[in-house]
């Protein structure tokens, strides 16, 4: 508790106002105390500020506690309020903290008051303290978003860097070779070698094939030449393709090219989504959307799968067990928006992502 407090003492009576001055500075409470009468001075007192307690009579001439409380907390809400009067019954004593006030004293009983005043102040000190703690959690969560971009950021870059590596190099240098090996397959020269060519030439062709798929998941191109809207549209062929589901996707139209974040997190939320589907699901369709509403993007994507508990699977997640469902919540929440999951247990599962609006080259 500070060394001297300011108190503030809406009291009409002047001996019932010494008398309460007196109790303080018999309990040990070092203060120096204001004492106004009615509301004009009380207001003004407020307004100058700098008050550690306000200490109000009930009953006063043209004004009274709660009307006293009502204009403080509206002033001041972090400044403790206690009542002290002498015609406070317990129905009104239980109303005023109801409405705020952090405690009552009853005139006949001011031994309460020291104690009273010690719990005010304690409660005030937690309180910054709290505050305080917030606000450090805050800029701490703050600093780790802006990290966590950064990081997105550079994962996307690397990820860009290697595709374009994997199909402008290792992808050309594995062309040539299966050219060559089909051009020697024709060459009368080297039947003794036909099985050996063949083979070699199947395993450079599932190579490239690999390294194409691998080129693809890491960084489509069509994301980056064409757009959201097209991606999309290949993404869930694609993935459905691999194991059979019948697959639609619908769209509204787009003006034109949105923010290139916006893009990257939207499609890889659907990556990730589409992603899940095929191994977890054992779904026979599945659905993609991507709709404007709101002044937002939204991303549906829906399968009539096995389902799964929302609940259950997000505390595996958290424990670290799935980290799929917190990376696709991460990538939405980076963006500026947000995703949530909805599934029945054999009916299937939503997967709805939310992002701002942003184009690439905003209208003026």
């Amino acid at each position: 508790m500070k060394s001297s407090l300011h108190i503030l003492h809406l009291e009409d009576d002047p001996d019932d106002a010494a008398l309460v001055e007196s109790t303080l500075e018999a309990g040990g409470i070092a203060c120096t105390t204001t004492r106004v009468q009615n509301h004009d001075d009380f207001v003004v007192a407020l307004e100058r500020g700098d008050i550690d307690v306000i200490l109000s009579d009930f009953s006063l001439p043209a004004f009274d506690g709660f009307s006293s409380l009502e204009i403080a907390h509206d002033r001041c809400p972090d400044v403790p309020f206690i009542l002290v009067s002498g015609t406070l019954g317990e129905e009104l004593a239980i109303d005023s903290l109801k409405r705020g006030a952090t405690d009552y004293v009853l005139k006949e009983r001011l031994s309460r008051l020291v104690p009273a005043v010690h719990r005010a102040m304690q409660e005030v000190k937690e309180r910054v303290e709290r505050k305080l703690a917030e606000k450090k959690r805050e800029e701490y969560s703050r600093k780790l978003q802006v990290l966590s971009r950064r990081l997105v950021e550079v994962q996307e870059t690397e990820r860009r860097n290697i595709a374009r590596e994997l199909h402008d190099e290792i992808g050309q240098a594995l062309t040539v070779a299966q050219l060559n090996l089909q051009a020697l397959l024709q060459s009368p020269r080297t039947k003794t070698l036909l099985p050996r060519l063949k083979e070699s030439l199947e395993v450079v062709e599932r190579v490239l094939e690999q390294v194409h798929d691998i080129s693809l998941n890491l960084r489509p191109s069509i994301l980056d030449d064409l757009g959201l809207e097209p991606a999309l549209r290949w993404l869930t062929g694609r993935q459905a393709a691999f194991v059979g589901l019948q697959a639609k996707f619908y769209t509204d139209v787009l003006e034109q090219r949105l923010d290139p974040v916006i893009e990257t997190e939207c499609f890889r939320v659907a990556q990730g989504a589409l992603t899940n589907v095929l191994r977890h699901a054992q779904a026979k369709t599945v659905s993609v959307e991507l709709r404007i509403a709101d002044g937002q993007l939204h991303l549906r994507v829906r399968d009539n799968g096995i389902g799964f508990d929302v609940t259950a699977l997000r505390e595996k997640a958290v424990l670290g067990a799935s980290l799929g469902l917190l990376s696709m919540e991460e990538r939405a929440a980076l963006a500026g928006g947000g995703l949530e999951f909805t599934s029945v247990l054999k009916q299937g599962t939503e997967v709805h992502a939310w992002f701002p609006l942003k184009w690439q080259n905003p209208q003026s």
